[in-house]
């Protein structure tokens, strides 16, 4: 994938727009879904903590 390298000055905001989210989608996401996605999220790392356990284990 390519790098492309820019130079932001914070005293200008002439590079505010740049991004590549939804802005609408982002301000209209509800509290109760970010701690579903949280929880979500937490689901998935205690999987993933389990599954490198086992690994471990069948090692030895």
């Amino acid at each position: 994938m390519k790098t492309t390298r820019i130079k932001i000055d914070p005293a200008t905001m002439s590079l505010k727009g740049i991004g590549r989210i939804n802005k609408a989608k982002v301000d209209a996401t509800t509290e109760a879904q970010i701690a579903d996605h949280a929880a979500l999220d937490e689901a998935l790392a205690i999987q993933d903590a389990a599954k490198f356990a086992r690994r471990i284990r069948q090692r030895k």
